[in-house]
């Protein structure tokens, strides 16, 4: 299953990534239950928990420390990480990231990746409790095709209204089987920060489908970086806020740790499927994101990885299941990742503490893919630039 924790290797700096793990679990939890800044006392746990830490390292540091959780929210959302006063292993953070969005107050995806490598808190704010059910519940009844059919619903519909979560499972002719009653477990109300209050509806994605967040200047904003990166808001599907009988979101963890990367494994499988590949998609009930069969028969193990975070990543590399088998096992990051972060790998690398898997651009296990029939089995090394391949990883 994707994202799964691994065990961790060792930083050079432990107080401030814990510290650091403190505050971002903080921002997610505040997240969940009101509008960033507008709390009274006393503060939820977790926050007053990051507040005390933060102000008595800032005082050990002989720094200004934040005066409240509200002002330690405005510097979750206006300063960058890299310019706060705590101690943290090389490039730990990307230059100039924030935990929050600026525009909105949400947690941004670099956010979410400091709650889950926390260990007290990784298994709230990650997928893994619901597609272990998901999985077990398939696997023990050998209904594969209800696991295939619940995934690919993650991905194509993040947002249900009330009515088509009560009567997708009926149409899907009995696809979802065991999972019929997990849908309202991973679909809930959506918050209101999506809402526009005036015209009394929700507006999705035209490309992600997801629900736009309203920023603070009444403009839309989504949560995913593909679409930002895109230029302008595209505005899809208006939902009124009591169309059939009510608008559900996926719940945050599975729209960033299941939609949003099946929807890239999607759209790489039908890539690779074009060019001669057999794939199949969360092959073993999601042991992996994609069993690929590549034309000189070698089978990879594939999943897409697009994280904000290098040496996060890079201490979560472990192999997934061997079963289904497989030759050699890729995790996948978008080519615009290395364009945004040029050492990207480098850092990777760095703070891996397995061999394995390899780390490739979609754009680089593609163009290696096509040069199978002609070249075969080729050299293993890339340059950090981003640059082409020298030769291939196959």
């Amino acid at each position: 299953m994707n994202d799964q924790p691994a065990r961790s290797a060792p930083w050079s700096e432990t107080d401030g990534v814990f510290l650091l793990r403190s505050v971002a679990t903080a921002m997610v939890r505040l997240s969940d239950i009101a509008s960033p800044g507008t709390f009274a006392l006393p503060y939820p746990d977790e926050a007053q928990r990051a507040l005390n830490n933060m102000v008595l390292n800032c005082l050990m540091l002989k720094a200004r420390p934040p005066e409240s959780l509200p002002h330690l929210v405005e510097w979750a959302a206006q300063r960058p990480l890299d310019r706060w006063p705590i101690t943290l292993p090389p490039d730990a953070v990307p230059p100039g990231s924030l935990l929050l969005d600026k525009a909105t107050r949400q947690p941004t995806q670099l956010c979410y990746e400091w709650a889950v490598d926390a260990e007290d808190s990784g298994a709230r704010y990650s997928e893994q409790r619901y597609m272990a059910a998901a999985s077990s519940r398939c696997r023990e009844e050998n209904y594969p095709e209800a696991y295939q059919a619940f995934r690919l619903l993650l991905v194509r519909r993040p947002v249900l209204t009330h009515r088509e979560l009560t009567t997708i499972p009926a149409a899907a002719d009995g696809d979802l089987g065991p999972l019929v009653d997990l849908m309202h477990d991973v679909y809930q109300p959506a918050p209101a920060g999506y809402l526009d209050r005036e015209r009394r509806s929700y507006t999705a994605c035209a490309r992600c489908h997801t629900l736009l967040h309203l920023t603070t200047e009444d403009g839309l904003w989504c949560e995913r970086q593909r679409c930002r990166n895109l230029d302008t808001v595209r505005r899809g599907r208006e939902y009124q806020a009591d169309d059939g009988g009510g608008v559900q979101l996926l719940i945050r963890p599975l729209r960033q740790w299941v939609s949003e990367p099946g929807a890239m494994e999607t759209r790489l499988a039908r890539q690779l499927t074009a060019i001669g590949a057999d794939v199949e998609l969360w092959p073993g009930f999601g042991a992996y994101g994609m069993r690929v069969r590549l034309p000189d028969d070698t089978v990879l193990a594939v999943d897409h990885k697009d994280w904000a975070s290098p040496a996060l990543l890079g201490r979560r590399a472990t192999m997934p299941s061997p079963d289904p088998p497989y030759d050699r096992c890729v995790w996948v990051i978008p080519a615009a990742r290395l364009r945004d972060q040029p050492a990207f790998r480098t850092t990777f690398e760095r703070y891996r503490w397995s061999a394995s898997p390899e780390l490739m651009t979609d754009r680089e296990l593609l163009r290696a893919a096509r040069q199978l029939p002609e070249t075969g089995r080729v050299g293993t090394r890339y340059a950090d630039s981003g640059d082409e391949p020298t030769g291939g990883p196959f």
